[in-house]
């Protein structure tokens, strides 16, 4: 008997992600994060299935998490990052802490069958484990910076805070001006972590050449790092565990990542977007090796698509928009990427020549790839495959053979073959100026087009995002609560092309929303909407578009803006990167054109704000700081407007898709509720 889905169905999701191919191509492991009902946790293990086919096998256990797996050229074992408890665990005060008890580590994991072996004991932990070709070395990244003073009772001090440079903090992760990432070298076989790179930037993503003499990484290391952050492509030499040669390829045009080595080790294939006026659009870049601060090849300038996993969904657990490191066939004639394009995100075939305006893809259809590996060779591939109608599961596909996709894993069938979800449809409208959109319509279960419903207005964030073929569970909700459900790709959204992107560039609100509410129109010509039940509703640069939209126009009966922005003058300051916008998004500066800046704020339109209006915010949100929504709150209340705020206390921006468990179900019965009063 199937029945509709409910807001405390999330916690009987499985969440997978990052699904690693052993070098054989035999089996693929992945992680599993689920939900502690008892303690509203996230719990996180590693589970490996056959690529043949057969029962998935479960590697770590309970309580502690395990992510990140990593083959060792062999096969025989996974290196892995964990909290668990080991040897930090078993000493006491400043030794515990200069062993980073608490913080993720590396472990070493048999893959036939044993107990994991503890690697490193760093005082900030290790991330993004790689192995060496030879299997005998280790490259990872760590922070390096000073411990966290503590009294004898093990809290910490109060911290003075001592500010010297622009970028200072970071959303989700708090202050990270005392420390910085650097490259280390392990032998597996024993002994202490040698620190490869040193200096005040930040370095990472490590990756060998597959002849094992040299590792590519990325590092913003120009004066203006701390304002414009946009990291070159390095190599390091490494000789007998240590630090060799140091090389910059790129010449400080792009910011660059995933670097991936040819198969002959001569050239780097990575992603990059313009330093500036880049409108978050994202190219597959070649350079040689060989190359001293040089111009990069673009081989997808042509390509409409964003190399980046830009479609938008709340099943992410807490990885967001992936830009996993491309993959060279064995023959160095064809590049696998994956790219957002056109709602959905697909890998695709790109050819070393640069002709690949309409390159082949290898998942094609309506699907969200959220990640993607392969084997030694390049001969299969394993991806994170999700849809409108499923979270995301582990697939196969033989690249060298072209075949169809083959499912490795239905964790979330049992849930979801009980439920009855809402439709999707999709709808090509025209927009402002003529440019054509993408719009899609969820409908509730069981639709009668005979019948009027109330159409809920979803804005994604970004701008530079897009919506299409993701899974929604919060939209998956208001269908089953009655309402349709429409979301589009005004321009500013990523896989339309650089030109789209851009097209918003000092513009916020002025063109966007004319896209945005000509599929509104485009909806209700098809004659089963309620034009006096209309709600309106988006988060981050969805919450700004809200705040504009209720001010601009009366035609919604109810909104709900979460994570928003109301004072582009103010968010300059506040965000974690508001200054960035000055260079990328409204080409000045608050004191040198403050009218731009508020023409274009929410904030200087809200005496014309009527609409019963919800507002969502966390409290520790770096990337919109909350002041945005205590101005919007203040101004409303003021005003003797029909207004209630929501504070999320210890929560990030990503609250909708990573936040804490039980915190997420109360937005959703928030944002619900309000709908229902008001709709």
């Amino acid at each position: 008997m199937s029945r509709s889905i409910t807001i405390e169905d999330l916690y009987q999701f499985k969440f997978l992600s990052r699904p690693r191919l052993s070098p054989d191509g035999q089996r693929v492991a992945y992680v599993v994060t689920t939900v502690d009902e008892r303690k509203h946790a996230y719990r996180s293990a590693i589970w490996t299935t056959p690529t043949a086919g057969g029962e998935p096998r479960r590697l770590t256990a309970e309580p502690a998490n395990a992510t990140d797996p990593s083959w060792s050229p062999d096969g025989r074992w996974l290196a892995f990052l964990s909290e668990r408890e080991g040897e930090a665990g078993r000493v006491a005060g400043e030794e515990q802490k200069k062993l980073g008890k608490d913080k993720p580590q590396i472990w070493l994991l048999p893959t036939d069958g044993g107990e994991a072996r503890q690697l490193t004991f760093l005082p900030h932990g290790a991330s993004t484990p790689v192995w060496s070709p030879d299997g005998q070395w280790l490259a990872f990244t760590a922070p390096v910076g000073p411990l966290d003073e503590e009294n004898e009772d093990g809290k910490p001090f109060p911290k003075v805070r001592v500010i010297d440079r622009l970028w200072y903090r970071l959303d989700g992760a708090g202050y990270i001006y005392e420390r910085r990432s650097h490259l280390f070298l392990l032998n597996v076989a024993g002994g202490e972590p040698v620190q490869l790179t040193d200096g005040d930037w930040d370095d990472g993503e490590p990756t060998w050449s597959p002849d094992g003499k040299h590792l590519a990484f990325v590092s913003s290391r120009e004066e203006d790092r701390w304002r414009l952050p946009a990291p070159d492509l390095y190599t390091l030499t490494i000789e007998g565990g240590k630090a060799g040669e140091l090389h910059c390829l790129t010449d400080g045009n792009l910011g660059c990542g995933a670097p991936s080595w040819s198969p002959d080790s001569q050239t780097i294939a990575f992603l990059g977007a313009l330093k500036t006026r880049s409108g978050g659009h994202i190219d597959l870049y070649t350079i040689p090796a060989s190359a001293r601060q040089a111009a990069a090849t673009s081989l997808t300038a042509e390509f409409e698509g964003s190399f980046q996993d830009w479609t938008n969904t709340d099943c992410d657990a807490r990885d967001e928009h992936i830009a996993p490191q491309p993959v060279w066939s064995s023959d160095g004639q064809t590049i696998f990427a994956l790219a957002g394009h056109r709602g959905a995100t697909r890998v695709f075939a790109l050819s070393i020549s640069g002709n690949n305006q309409q390159p082949p893809t290898c998942t094609p259809g309506d699907i969200h790839v959220r990640d993607f590996s392969a084997d030694l060779s390049a001969a299969r591939l394993a991806l994170l495959i999700g849809n409108p109608s499923r979270p995301p599961e582990v697939f196969t596909y033989v690249a060298s053979a072209g075949g169809d996709l083959e499912q490795l894993t239905s964790f979330n069938e049992p849930l979801f073959s009980e439920l009855q979800l809402g439709t999707l449809e999709h709808m090509p409208y025209t927009g402002a100026e003529g440019w054509p959109m993408d719009g899609w319509i969820l409908k509730p279960p069981d639709f009668d087009p005979t019948k009027r419903y109330p159409m809920i207005l979803q804005i994604h964030g970004g701008p530079h995002t897009q919506y299409g073929y993701g899974f929604f569970h919060e939209m998956q909700v208001q269908a089953a609560n009655g309402y349709v459900v429409l979301f589009t790709n005004p321009r500013g959204s990523a896989g339309y092309g650089r030109d789209f992107s851009i097209a918003v560039r000092g513009a916020w609100g002025e063109v966007d929303s004319l896209d945005i509410m000509a599929g509104v129109d485009a909806l209700i010509a098809r004659g089963f909407i309620d034009e006096h039940r209309l709600g309106v509703t988006g988060g981050s640069y969805g919450g700004f578009m809200t705040n504009w939209l209720i001010g601009h126009v009366d035609r919604f009966k109810a909104a709900v803006t979460d994570r928003c922005v109301s004072n582009m003058a103010s968010d300059f300051g506040s965000c974690d990167l508001g200054w960035t916008f000055a260079d990328d998004e409204l080409e000045t500066t608050p004191w040198e054109d403050l009218d731009c800046y508020m023409q274009r704020s929410p904030i200087k339109f809200v005496k014309n704000i009527h609409t019963p209006l919800l507002i969502i915010h966390s409290e520790q949100d770096l990337r919109c700081n909350i002041e945005q929504a205590e101005q919007l709150f203040a101004a409303l209340k003021y005003m003797g407007r029909e207004v209630l705020f929501v504070r999320f206390e210890g929560q990030s921006h990503g609250l909708s898709r990573g936040g804490h468990p039980k915190l997420r179900l109360e937005r959703l019965r928030h944002g619900l509720n309000w709908f229902t009063k008001h709709l």
